[in-house]
């Protein structure tokens, strides 16, 4: 095991110095500021303020998840730094589960890119086989023992059962025409460059190949389902929060191989000497090509807008 083992904007005259600079949103930006401060100090101020944030379904999506996942870290922890991998996989989970929920009480998989999903199940089963049977790929922390493979197993689970509700349950809700992305243009790909560049943690080679695989694909498993996005010209609110969870478990995951890639790479043999580095960059493209999406989600729930209209804000603000 290695260290892994909304309102409109007041008038410019009312704020004489921001139009002056040109700076409207750095002054309402202060203003909130000033006003959570003032809430600080005033109870029933601090009240208001809360009942304001929690009314945001995406506040308090996020909020009930923070609580389990500190309740899993006292838990199932033993504190090390490896723990951020285990805490990656707990939030994908996160955000097949409420898609799951979603489809199950609506009973439409409207919104939902089948693609998307079927590239998942690909990842998942193929990653499964380099850490189930092995252990070079996992967390050093405890949670490493069992709670990381249950979690990426658990997550398989789920996104089969979506591909199953959207192929057999409620296929009449599923709209193909605008999930017309061709997965397969990135599944091959990503299988010819595993076979390149992969590392050798488990020392043995079809599992190494396959781990490979799956981090090379699940990097760019999001693209289909923002193609569906651009051909409906909005976004669902389950997968808007899907993509967000998705981003911010892609973030941890690139924060703890950014801090151990070189035990990835092989220094001995001229090309896989730059496994890491490769592995590294790969999951920062993801970053990069959510960060515009990312950055519109978060800006709709700090002005309490439905993250469902993400998308269509950020083709008006281009």
């Amino acid at each position: 095991q290695v260290l892994l083992r909304s309102n409109s904007p007041p008038h410019w005259a009312d704020y004489p110095k921001a139009a002056a600079g040109g700076g409207y949103e750095r002054t309402v930006t202060v203003i909130k500021m000033e006003s959570i401060m003032e809430a600080f100090k005033d109870p029933e101020k601090m009240k208001l303020l809360m009942f304001k944030y929690t009314k945001s379904e995406g506040v308090r999506l996020w909020g009930g998840f923070l609580m389990t996942a500190i309740t899993i870290f006292m838990v199932f922890s033993s504190g090390d730094f490896s723990f951020l991998l285990t805490l990656s996989s707990l939030v994908s989970l996160f955000s097949f589960l409420m898609v799951a929920m979603t489809i199950s009480s609506t009973k439409s998989c409207k919104g939902v890119s089948l693609k998307m999903m079927e590239c998942y199940l690909a990842v998942y089963a193929c990653r499964l086989t380099a850490i189930v049977p092995f252990e070079g790929y996992l967390p050093f922390d405890k949670s490493g023992d069992w709670l990381y493979q249950v979690c990426e197993a658990v997550a398989m689970c789920l996104a089969g059962s979506i591909v199953y509700c959207v192929r057999v349950q409620f296929p009449s809700t599923y709209d193909e025409a605008v999930d017309s992305f061709q997965h397969l243009w990135i599944m091959g790909p990503a299988a010819v460059i595993a076979l390149v560049l992969h590392p050798h943690l488990n020392n043995f080679m079809p599992t190494d190949i396959a781990w490979a695989f799956a981090l090379y694909l699940e990097s760019v498993t999001v693209l289909p389902q923002f193609f569906m996005f651009m051909k409906e010209g909005k976004a669902q609110t389950h997968t808007s929060h899907f993509l967000a969870a998705q981003a911010l478990s892609r973030l941890m995951s690139f924060i703890f191989w950014a801090s151990s890639f070189s035990e990835l790479s092989n220094p001995d043999h001229h090309i896989k000497k730059f496994v890491g580095h490769w592995v590294v960059g790969i999951q920062l493209i993801q970053l990069i090509i959510m960060g515009d999406f990312i950055f519109h989600y978060l800006r709709a729930i700090q002005k309490g807008l439905p993250v469902s209209e993400v998308i269509n804000w950020s083709s008006s603000a281009v």
